[in-house]
Parts: C-alpha cells; sequence; structure tokens
C-alpha cells in the first residue's frame, strides 16, 4: 500500500472523466502528491455534477468512462506512485427521475419489493404508501393540467410519468385492468398472474411481449379514471411542499430526492457494498471516505463490519462534524476525520483578537443584530423542526407519545408536552448526534444528553415535570432496566433521535445560523459555531499534538467541495479582523454610493453581500466573465438558506429582485468598482499572509492535507456549486514548470504563484523525509515579550530530521520586544522560502520578508 503522505480532491463528473484524471498523474506526482481522493464515482442519477445521489452502488457511473477506463487510470495513478481513495455514499441513494431500478421497485411492489428492505420507509403511515413529493403543484391541478400522463414504458412496463420526467411504476397487478380496458390480447394473461410476486419466472416475458404488441392507453387521458387507477398504487403522488408534514422515509436531511439507505441490515451491507469492498480486496483503491456517517444507525458498527469485510488494510475516513469538545470515537476503527476540524482551528488562530471588540460593535451598528449567536443557533434548529423537517419530529413524537401511553408514570403526558420538550432537547444538543444502542449510551454520549435536558428545562420550564423523566429515561437508556418490557419500543425511539439531531444541526446551524450572524463570515464554515472568534496559541498547539497522539493520519481540510467559500476568500474576509477601522470608513462610502439600492435590503444580508464581494474580488479588479452571476446566485442561495426574507419554498420575489438590483448596482457602478478595489488592495498584504500561513500549517502540522483540485494556485470560489467549477489544470502546470525548485518568495509572483511552490516544496520535503511528518514529535516554541500570542512556533523532530516553523499570526509593525527560544542545533538554520540563513531566535529577521519562516538546520 503507498504511504499516505497528501490527499488531492477531484471531482468527477461527465466534463471531468477517468481519462482526465489519469492526464493529471505526472502533474500530482511531481507537486509531492500520494494520493488522489476521488468524488463518488459510482452509477449516479444522468448529469449528476457531484455523484452523491447514486442510483447503483454495484455500477461505475458510464459518464465517467467505462470499466476499462478506470482500469487504465488506476494503473496510471500507480505508475506514478499515487494511490486512490473513494468517497463512498452509504447513507443515502438518488431517487425520483427514472434512473432507480431499486426504488422503482419498491413503488411498483411496495414491501413485497425485492428491495423494500434496502429502504428507510414507515409503512404503517399514509396508507401503506411511500410519498412521493415530487409534483410542481397540487396533486389535483397535476392531473386535471395533464401533468400525470400513463405510458407503456420500453421495457413493457405501465408507469405514470410525472412531468414527463419522474417515473411512478404501475403495479403489475393492475395491469389486466388497464390492459382490458386498453382491448389488449393480454390482459387475459395478466390477470392469470394474479398473486404472483415480484420474483415470479412470468413477468420478464409478459413484459417483453407487452412492449411489442403495444396498447391503446388513451382511455386513462380521463383524469378520474387515472385518479382511480393511482389510488391504488403502493405511491401516493403529492405536491413538492407536503413533504415537511407527510414525508414517511429517512431522506437525507430535507432533500426528499436522497433516500435513506439501512446499511445496518447484514444483508443490505452485502448488496450494496460489492463492488466497493471488491476495489479495496483488490488494491484497486487504497483507502475509502464515508460520507455523512452521522446519517448511519450505527456508525461504529459500520465501520468495523467494513474493517472486516475488506479482510486487508486501507485506509478509512468519515466525514464527521465534531462538536466543541468532542473526540472521534476511538472504537470506530477509522484512521479519522475529514479535517473540517482542522480548517476551523486555522481560520480562529489567524482571526486578530486586536479587532474584536471594533466587529462587534460595527456588526451591532451596522445591522441592528442583538440576538447572541447561541440563541441564533437554538432558534433555527426549532425553526427547522417546526419547518421543513416537522414529519420528522411529529413522527418521533408520536414514538415517545406510544412509549409514554403504554407506561403507568407517564400515561397522563399530553403529546404537546412532549413535542415542546423533545424539539427544546434536540435545539439544546451541541453535537451533531449521540451513540447510544443496545449495549447501552456511550459516558460521552450521556454528558451531551444530560447538559441537554439542563439547558432545555431552563429554556421551556412549563411542560409537565415527568415528560423530562420520560425524555431522560429514553435518551440515556437508563430505561432499559426498569421497563425491560418496553425495550423495543425504548431502542426504537433513541434510533429516531439520534439520527433526527444530526439534520436538524445541519440544517439549523450550518444552512441557517451560519448565514444569519454575519459579523465575520470567515469564522462560518462547515463545523464552526456562530460566535468562534479567536484561538489561542496554546490550544492550536494543544489540537495539533492531540492529533498526533490519538489520529496522526486525521485528514486536514481547508477547502472542499462543502466548504462555504475558498479558502483564499476565507482569509481575505478574515483580514477584516486587522483593519477594523478601513473596515468601518468602506461600509460609510458604499452605503452613500449605493443609496437607495442598499437600503432596499436587510442591513444584515448586506453586510454578508460586501464579505462575499471582498472573498471572490478578482486582483485584476475586472468584473467580466460569469462573474457577476456567480455574485447573484452565491447570494440568492445564502438569503434563502437564512430563511429571514425569502426562502426556498415560495420566495419572496420583490425581495429578491431588490437584492439582484444592489449586486447589479455594485457590479456595474464605477465609483462603487474602483472604492471596492483600493479595499481589497488596502488587505492584499495581511490577505495573502494568512493564506501562506494557512498553506504552510496544513503541510506542516501533525496529520494528512488534503488539497482541493486547483487551490494550490489559490482559490477564491463560494458556496456549492461555484466550487465545484473545474479548475484551470493548464495554469497550474504551467506555474509548477516555471519553478526552479529555488526560493518561493518573489516580489512579483503573485499569490498563485508563490502558494503553488510553497505547497509543492512542502509536499516534496514531505515525500523526501516521511518519518519527520508520520512520526516526527510536535513541539511548541513558546515566544515572550510583547506581542508573544501573534506567534506560532513549533518544532517537529524525529531524531534523524527536523524542521521548524515560525509565523505571525497576525501582523504587527514591531518585533522588537519579542523573544523566541532556540530550537537547538546549529546557532543558523535554512529558510526554505527565502532561501536565506538566519538565527531561529531572531524574529526581525524571520519576519524580514513574510510573516512565515520554515526552517531546516543546516
Amino acid at each position: 500500500m503507498i504511504p499516505l503522505r497528501a490527499t488531492y480532491r477531484l471531482q468527477f463528473n461527465a466534463d471531468f472523466r477517468f481519462a482526465d484524471a489519469a492526464a493529471l498523474a505526472p502533474y500530482l506526482a511531481s507537486m509531492g502528491v500520494s494520493h488522489v481522493y476521488a468524488s463518488p464515482i459510482f452509477t449516479a442519477r444522468p448529469g449528476s455534477t457531484h455523484g452523491y445521489d447514486v442510483t447503483d452502488y454495484n455500477r461505475l457511473n458510464p459518464e465517467l468512462g467505462s470499466r476499462a477506463d478506470f482500469d487504465a487510470m488506476v494503473a496510471t495513478l500507480r505508475g506514478h506512485d499515487l494511490g486512490l481513495i473513494l468517497d463512498f455514499v452509504p447513507n443515502h441513494m438518488g431517487i425520483g427521475g427514472d434512473a432507480n431500478a431499486f426504488w422503482d421497485s419498491v413503488m411498483e411492489w411496495g414491501p413485497d419489493s425485492p428491495w423494500a428492505h434496502w429502504f428507510d420507509i414507515d409503512w404503517h403511515r399514509l396508507d401503506g404508501k411511500v410519498l412521493f413529493p415530487f409534483l410542481g403543484a397540487a396533486y389535483g391541478t397535476v392531473l386535471a393540467e395533464g401533468g400525470l400522463r400513463l405510458h407503456l414504458e420500453q421495457d413493457g412496463r405501465l408507469a405514470v410519468r410525472a412531468h414527463d420526467s419522474h417515473r411512478l411504476p404501475i403495479n403489475p397487478h393492475d395491469y389486466a385492468q388497464v390492459l382490458e380496458r386498453a382491448g389488449s390480447p393480454l390482459a387475459a394473461e395478466f390477470a392469470a398472474m394474479a398473486g404472483a410476486g415480484p420474483r415470479h419466472a412470468g413477468w420478464p416475458d409478459l413484459f417483453a411481449r407487452l412492449a411489442q404488441a403495444g396498447a391503446d392507453l388513451s382511455p386513462y387521458d380521463d383524469p378520474a379514471l387515472l385518479d382511480a387507477l393511482i389510488g391504488r398504487q403502493h405511491w401516493r403522488a403529492a405536491s413538492f411542499t407536503l413533504d415537511a408534514d407527510a414525508i414517511n422515509y429517512r431522506r437525507f436531511f430535507t432533500i426528499s430526492d436522497l433516500a435513506g439507505v439501512r446499511v445496518e441490515d447484514p444483508r443490505v451491507f452485502d448488496e450494496t457494498h460489492a463492488l466497493i469492498l471488491s476495489l479495496l480486496r483488490d488494491g484497486s483503491a487504497s483507502g475509502i471516505r464515508i460520507d455523512h456517517i452521522d446519517g448511519l444507525r450505527d456508525p461504529g458498527g459500520y465501520c468495523r463490519r467494513l474493517r472486516q469485510a475488506v479482510g486487508r488494510p486501507f485506509w478509512l475516513f468519515v466525514e464527521k462534524i465534531l462538536g466543541p469538545g468532542e473526540d472521534l470515537p476511538p472504537d470506530w476503527s477509522t484512521d479519522g476525520t475529514t479535517g473540517y476540524e482542522f480548517a476551523n482551528q486555522v481560520v480562529t488562530l489567524l482571526a486578530d483578537p486586536a479587532g474584536e471588540d471594533a466587529l462587534d460593535r460595527i456588526y451591532a451598528e451596522e445591522t441592528g443584530q442583538s440576538q447572541s449567536p447561541d440563541d441564533i443557533v437554538h432558534e433555527a434548529k426549532l425553526a427547522v423542526m417546526s419547518g421543513p423537517m416537522r414529519a420528522e419530529a411529529e413522527a418521533l413524537t408520536d414514538a415517545l407519545a406510544a412509549l409514554a401511553a403504554g407506561t403507568p408514570q407517564w400515561a397522563d403526558l399530553g403529546r404537546g408536552a412532549i413535542r415542546e420538550a423533545l424539539t427544546q432537547v434536540i435545539a439544546a444538543l451541541d453535537v451533531y448526534r449521540t451513540y447510544g444502542d443496545a449495549e447501552g449510551m456511550p459516558r460521552e454520549s450521556r454528558k451531551r444528553i444530560e447538559s441537554a435536558l439542563a439547558r432545555a428545562r431552563l429554556r421551556a420550564p412549563d411542560p409537565d415535570p415527568a415528560v423530562w423523566d420520560l425524555l431522560g429515561a429514553t435518551l440515556t437508556l437508563d430505561g432499559l432496566d426498569a421497563m425491560p418490557d418496553r425495550r423495543g419500543a425504548m431502542l426504537a425511539a433513541l434510533t429516531r433521535f439520534q439520527q433526527l439531531s444530526g439534520p436538524v444541526m445541519a440544517k439549523g446551524l450550518e444552512d441557517r445560523a451560519l448565514y444569519r450572524f454575519n459579523r465575520l463570515i470567515a469564522l462560518n464554515e462547515v463545523g464552526s459555531h456562530p460566535g468562534d472568534t479567536g484561538l489561542s496559541v496554546a490550544a492550536f498547539h494543544a489540537a495539533q499534538a492531540a492529533r498526533l497522539a490519538r489520529l496522526p493520519q486525521n485528514m486536514l481540510c481547508t477547502a472542499s467541495h462543502d466548504t462555504k467559500r475558498g479558502e483564499d476568500a476565507r482569509m481575505r474576509i478574515l483580514a477584516i479582523s486587522s483593519n477594523t477601522k478601513r473596515w468601518q470608513a468602506a461600509l460609510d462610502e458604499w452605503r452613500a454610493l449605493l443609496g437607495d439600492a442598499a437600503d432596499a435590503v436587510d442591513p444584515n444580508e448586506r453586510y454578508f453581500l460586501y464579505q462575499l464581494l471582498l472573498g471572490l474580488w478578482p486582483e485584476n479588479g475586472r468584473i467580466e466573465g460569469d462573474l457577476p452571476e456567480r455574485v447573484h446566485a452565491g447570494m440568492l442561495k445564502s438569503v434563502r438558506e437564512a430563511a429571514v426574507n425569502t426562502r426556498w419554498i415560495n420566495p419572496d420575489e420583490g425581495y429578491e429582485g431588490a437584492l439582484d438590483r444592489l449586486i447589479t448596482r455594485a457590479l456595474t457602478m464605477p465609483a462603487f468598482r474602483a472604492s471596492f478595489a483600493r479595499f481589497v488592495s488596502a488587505l492584499r498584504a495581511d490577505a495573502e499572509a494568512a493564506s501562506l500561513i494557512q498553506t504552510a500549517l496544513k503541510l506542516t502540522v501533525p496529520g494528512v492535507p488534503d488539497l482541493y483540485q486547483g487551490a494550490e494556485a489559490g482559490d477564491h470560489s463560494l458556496v456549492d456549486p461555484d466550487n465545484r467549477r473545474p479548475a484551470d489544470f493548464d495554469l497550474r502546470r504551467r506555474l509548477l514548470s516555471e519553478w526552479d525548485g529555488g526560493p518561493i518568495w518573489s516580489d512579483d509572483a503573485g499569490l498563485a504563484a508563490e502558494k503553488l511552490r510553497l505547497t509543492a516544496a512542502l509536499l516534496r520535503l514531505r515525500a523526501k523525509r516521511p518519518g519527520l511528518f508520520a512520526r516526527g514529535s510536535y513541539r511548541p516554541l513558546l515566544a515572550v515579550g510583547e506581542h508573544a500570542q501573534s506567534v506560532l512556533a513549533f518544532l517537529r523532530d524525529d531524531g534523524a530530521d527536523a524542521l521548524m516553523v515560525v509565523a505571525a499570526v497576525h501582523p504587527v509593525a514591531d518585533w522588537s520586544g519579542l523573544a523566541l527560544p532556540h530550537p537547538g542545533g546549529p546557532l543558523l538554520w535554512c529558510d526554505i522560502l527565502s532561501g536565506h540563513l538566519v538565527a531561529p531566535d531572531d524574529p526581525q529577521a524571520l519576519f524580514a520578508q513574510r510573516r512565515l519562516a520554515i526552517l531546516k538546520p543546516v
């Protein structure tokens, strides 16, 4: 197995195929990357730009190439000493449309489908039907207007087509009646199949003959007749707006066309993992990244089963967002997370504490916002449970109410009291989920539940006190011993709770609160919490040492397909914290310039817009190409996610129009553009310093650095889908080829070239000295004196090699009052960035050119 030193994330789609990845192998190898880290490559919905909507786990996506193309890519990667890590999505599959044969079978046959056990469907609700919430209007309207029509498909099956795109299969036991009305001679033969199950050997021949014979289905142009046929099916077609009230299958967050998969069932695991297991066993893939691990019923059990099923060493990473003070459970047997926590450690380390009070004041004055970050998160999570996820919250309430009704001490609890207390507990939970199961509740999870219960009681003192006993006994599993006869019901309720709390956190915190609390949006990232400000140097050191001790191969991420802004856009916005006076003056100037257009937009969202523009403003100042469209799309998504002035469902067109007019005016007004360009220029030095420090830390602290496609030469992207745009690899190849391997710093190189050189230099050093970075110690070197909290210094040492990193994490004009400890060894060390010999304990010399030095002993 190729040693893991650094991963490089590639986004596969129809425009970037296996052959394209193979062609990049020489460039990636030259950079010093050890593994390609691929987005999902299994069959997904046609035209998928990301691959997370898998429709067949056991086929490679034909839009990316054939199996031969895949094997050729693997061979090419190996020929350049590159391994492959695959992104796998066990939690959900893409449904809707007509691409998922497994889901189609469930719609066709209901609980009798051979694939019904794959999906988390509550057949006890909706009269035994599964909801199909993809109609563009109310069912009756779509039916009357001809948006639902009966078709004979090419495979000889009958299906209702919704809006000419979604396929809703007709149960074959209804074919006889349909064909009789159509005058088909095959009606009698289908009638003879009454009672035959989906695996009956006679069906394929009948379907083939029907496809050849055809059928006149015009009688079903009559809405009443079609409605009667639809009423007998295992699905219920409904408007997309009904999912919040009636969804009866587990889904990915609030996305109804991503249906939850029951991989906790050993049969489902085996049936959905045949291909990925074969790729891991034969070495085609060196490792796997598990998407949304917290969505699974038993994340730890899944990881352990995966280890056992592969039967050979491989890298196993999980997409797990850690809450405050939370560690990855060690019994999961993983190599670590995908590294969102590192991105937040770096950005909070680099946030300048000198600007904190000013930022608080400016934000309050400019926006009128006074609500605490904690209250914003709590309110947003409650809104999710009373809005887009109320069906899931109601289903869990039903489960708890049924449990209470059968238990004397809780029998008088009203459903309303249970729901109020339950939603308060979920809103108060400070992690995505807990991990209780039939074996009990882990100590760490118990502490989280007890704290959430205490906070919830403070916010909702009115419910009957007995409701807290019910929730406490169920959510900590303390009730199992006292009520063994209710064991099944209690475990089922806990499972629902644990699979609901994560999506509520994701939608409430990530997709609402992080767009509502806009004080400094550089700090609003996946895995962050509104209100997080600065991380001390000591706390950063402690986090790195802990990673080395616990999970030394944990990924280190600063940008991904899921981050809310590119890693360099984030650093440019962060530079506001060191330039608050400039920021205040600029805000005053921009509001005066934009006038009524600015006043027509919520000041909090206008404040967000200015930061968004700062993040992606082009270095040359030219507003051209698709940049205006990117800004419009990025802001529209942001304000709809915030759900304050408009939303995804029933948007406020008037408000969105005002926002569009403000953006257009800003991007077309010469005076505004000139003012904004001056502001960007004033922040450039601080922003670029932060970008380069972020890059250097990712490549030198304990862990495995993960590079997002193209970010090595600058990443000023917005939230998805903007961050999934193709990278200009020709430019990156040219920049790398133009560098002779000498000093990194060059006055005329620019951020893109310097960042790429820095990345390549450190990746190559990791390849040359793997032991230093994989096993070398991490020793903090603590500065003393004035501005000591603005300097981060540490030594990596494995006995054979050593490397010292020194960074001025905040801008300081005069370092004369600072003292750094000498790391030992020679008096002079070589700075690989400048090529100069310097004393490692002399900050004036270390920071003469830049706020960063990386030293090797000479």
